[in-house]
Formats: C-alpha cells, structure tokens, sequence
C-alpha cells in the first residue's frame, strides 16, 4: 500500500512540474518567428515587353524576424529565385522580336529590413491580430548571373550549349558578379493557430545594375563577327526579317537596351511563418 501512495505521489509531482513547465512555456511570449515561402517572380527589365509576371513557383524564402517595438520588427531574409526574358515573346515587328535576345539568371539574395507593423502589438503572440498588415523597407544584395542557350556547330553537329552572357562581356563590360538592393515591401500577417501565420507579401526590388539580364548599352563592334562573343550579342541574324528599319538599327553603336533604367524585380509571396519558444528579454518592449 505504501509503495502505491509513494508511486502515486511521484506521478502527481511529475504532473505538477510538467504543468508548471507547460504553462511558464505557454506565458513566455515569443518574439522570434521564422519564415519560409515561395511564389511568381516578376522581372521589369529590357527582355520583358510583355510586362508579364513568370506564373510558375519562381522563388524561394528563409526569413528570421524579430520584434523591437510595438510597431516594428527587424528582419533577415534570404533567398534563390529565378529570373528569365525573352524577345521571342514580343509584338510581331517589334524592336524587341528583330533584337531577338534572350536570357535566365538563378540568382541569390540576403537582405535586413525593417517591418512596420500597422497595429500596435496586442501584448502576447497568441493574443496577436487575427490580420496584422505591414510595410516594410531595407537594404541588400543579389548575385547575377545571366545565360542563354545558342546554337553552333561542333564536330559537323548541331548543339544548343549554355553560355553565361556575364564571362562573354556582350557589351564590352566587365560587370560585377554582385550588385545592392533596396527591398521594400507590403504584406499582411493572418493567423491560423496560436503558433502559425499564413503570409501574403508582394515584395519589391530596386537593384543598383542594369545588367541583371545582361542588356543595358549599345552594341559593340567586333573584330571577328564570327565569334562566340559577337554571336551573343547580336543575334538578329536568327530572326526572320519583319521589321527592316528595326532590323538596321540592331548594329554597333545603335541602342541594345536602356542605361537609364535599372534593372528590378518582383516577389508575389506566399508564407508560412512560426514562432520561436525563444525570446523573453529587457530589449523588446510591448509599447
């Protein structure tokens, strides 16, 4: 009998504690969440006269937040995505179907941005806004790396090789492999459990290149138009004649693309974001 009251008792003590530990756990707030999403990507450049968004899951996020403030949080993100353009799907007789170029980058980005919060912090992550809107804005970077495919002659045979249009300088420049970003954004935040937010964000990137597509300059002249080099940055010989004045205007020292315009992107983001059992701390404040 003893042993059963003795066995019942540590089974109660167990309970105790576990229940303290569950609800200390439970009234910890959390101010640490981690995010991951996906989406459409649209690239605004040179190659995209359509004006169209790439309709397939196009990029990918890994973001750590952190709130400061009532109305603010700081957050670290980064992320792949892809981005593509293509002359061929430009108006018949266009400029940009007689330039006839075409290019895909997979490329990588980290940036830190700041997140201002439209409501104020409603005291403990599970009392949270059901919808929580947001804006935000920061700074970062982004690798390029443009290729495109072209077919030549090897061994008396036909192949379609990929070549990256940074290494082949097609405008004569030796363009960084890097370039910085300012990331901005809105969003809003809806929860679905105590733990979880689904995510909406349509996030914006102004980049400090023009060459994210490897178009920007003039065409330039080439010693040996049979080269690899001329080949990829002049590729109006491919294309069957639409546009003769658009055709003639497609030679050395003639436009290729716009310098005046940067080169930018966006993300139509879809994520799915947990809190952290971490974060109790003098630093972050509730007003």
């Amino acid at each position: 009998m003893k042993k059963i009251i003795f066995s019942i008792g540590l089974i109660l003590c167990f309970l105790h504690v576990k229940s303290q530990s569950f609800l200390a756990w439970k009234l910890n707030d959390r101010y640490f969440s981690v995010a991951v999403g996906s989406g459409q990507t649209k690239y605004i450049g040179e190659l995209n006269a359509e004006n169209k968004r790439q309709t397939d899951f196009s990029h990918g996020t890994l973001a750590i937040e952190a709130r400061l403030w009532s109305h603010l949080s700081a957050r670290l993100s980064a992320g792949f995505y892809q981005l593509r353009g293509d002359d061929e799907k430009a108006p018949d007789g266009s400029f940009e179907k007689e330039r006839n170029l075409s290019f895909t980058s997979n490329n990588w980005e980290l940036n830190l941005q700041g997140v201002f919060f439209i409501r104020p912090y409603a005291g403990n992550y599970d009392q949270r806004w059901k919808i929580d809107p947001y804006l935000s804005l920061g700074f970062g970077m982004t690798t390029l790396d443009p290729f495109t495919y072209l077919q030549i002659q090897e061994n008396g045979e036909e192949i379609n090789p990929k070549f990256s249009l940074r290494d082949y300088q097609t405008e004569n420049v030796a363009y960084d492999p890097f370039a910085f970003i300012i990331p901005a954004g809105v969003g809003v935040k809806m929860k679905i459990t105590p733990f979880l937010n689904f995510n909406f964000e349509l996030a914006y990137r102004y980049t400090f290149t023009d060459y994210l597509d490897d178009v920007s300059g003039i065409f330039p002249s080439f010693t040996d138009d049979s080269s690899i080099q001329a080949k990829l940055s002049n590729r109006r010989r491919e294309q069957f004649l639409e546009n003769e004045e658009a055709w003639e205007s497609l030679d050395a020292g003639f436009n290729r693309g716009n310098s005046n315009n940067n080169d930018q992107y966006l993300f139509f983001s879809f994520q799915i974001e947990a809190f952290l059992p971490v974060g109790k701390g003098k630093m972050f404040k509730r007003s």
